[in-house]
């Protein structure tokens, strides 16, 4: 279509297809606003969209008022001072849009860096286990995990920093939660532009909250998990100690046992006395045995293994502890048996005398 070219104005203005595509604040709010000359005096002279898919002319210098069927034309000066008007609302327009995109761009970078810092730190936190059996082991992992605690509180005052600015930048630019974000083109209005970059730092402030605060209460997790882990392994191994001791007397004591048969009859009953009151003395043990083993299975329920040397040494606690059982119970057994045997009320005794 050709420019239009009115008769006593020596301008032509060209169609223009974008201003009609966009908003209806840009075709109606901002233009009018911007060029109170250019109002039409009724509403029913404003022209209808084309049809022709051309647009609307942008700038008529021609307004007809029918009521009156009158033609009116612009003078140069009032269109050079509408265009001017139209210009500096639109670079207000996109300045704004640039500066809103800086200030978010500038929140998008560190947020981005603190997400894939906690996220890093959260990988280094998991390969810190399981922890091993073994107290020297743990008591290095405890100092390990101590400095890497340092270096996450000494991180915090940064990351809350972020995310206390996140928080202004969203409380003074706002966005409809529930509206689903849209694929930006050239048509996409500067409100909607606007909405999708609020959206967007608020995911990742969120993502970097929920990494924050998961990665700070892993880490306490895992502080506590250490020091019960050492206490129970300290405790294991104290008690694997007291028994070794207490097996390594008991045992003596078994060695000094006399063979049954070169025992005198008449001292079998001081034997047996003699017997029973060790038993007792070793009973204990039972309970030391008892919670060395409940330790350890404790300390498998939660991951984390005896290392070789302390499972060989509490399965040895085990085998000699079950040996002593055995040997007093065979010893007393046979003292008990000879004496009801050769004793005086037995009836070898009683055919001997």
């Amino acid at each position: 279509m050709q420019p239009m070219v009115m008769q006593g104005c020596p301008y032509t203005f060209p169609r223009c297809h974008e201003w009609w595509a966009t908003d209806q604040f840009h075709h109606s709010s901002s233009l009018r606003s911007a060029c109170p000359q250019l109002q039409v005096r009724a509403a029913a002279t404003s022209p209808a969209p084309p049809q022709d898919g051309a647009g609307v002319s942008c700038l008529s210098p021609k307004l007809i008022n029918r009521s009156l069927g009158t033609t009116e034309c612009l003078e140069p000066s009032a269109m050079n001072l509408c265009w001017n008007e139209i210009k500096k609302k639109s670079h207000n327009l996109r300045a704004r849009l640039e500066a809103f995109s800086d200030h978010s761009g500038k929140l998008q970078l560190p947020l981005q860096e603190i997400i894939d810092w906690l996220s890093q730190k959260d990988e280094e936190l998991s390969a810190q286990l399981p922890l091993q059996g073994d107290v020297a082991l743990v008591q290095q992992e405890k100092e390990t995990h101590a400095a890497f605690m340092e270096d996450v509180k000494s991180r915090g005052p940064y990351i809350y920093s972020v995310l206390e600015s996140a928080q202004a930048f969203l409380s003074q630019h706002p966005f409809e939660e529930l509206e689903e974000p849209r694929l930006e083109s050239k048509d996409t209005s500067p409100r909607q532009r606007i909405q999708n970059l609020s959206r967007f730092v608020w995911k990742q402030a969120t993502v970097a909250s929920e990494l924050w605060e998961k990665l700070t209460a892993r880490c306490v997790d895992q502080h506590r998990h250490i020091e019960r882990t050492l206490e129970h392994l300290l405790e294991i191994q104290g008690a694997m100690e007291e028994l070794s001791t207490t097996l390594t007397q008991a045992e003596g004591v078994r060695a000094t046992w006399e063979p049954i048969g070169d025992l005198f009859i008449d001292s079998l009953p001081d034997h047996i006395q003699a017997l029973k009151l060790f038993k007792e003395e070793f009973s204990p043990m039972k309970d030391g045995v008892k919670l060395v083993n409940d330790l350890a299975h404790q300390l498998a329920i939660s991951d984390v293994h005896l290392s070789m040397e302390n499972s060989r040494a509490l399965e040895q606690i085990n085998i000699r502890w079950k040996q002593l059982q055995a040997s007093v119970g065979e010893r007393l057994k046979q003292l008990q048996d000879a004496h009801r045997d050769f004793g005086p009320g037995s009836q070898h005794f009683l055919s001997s005398t």
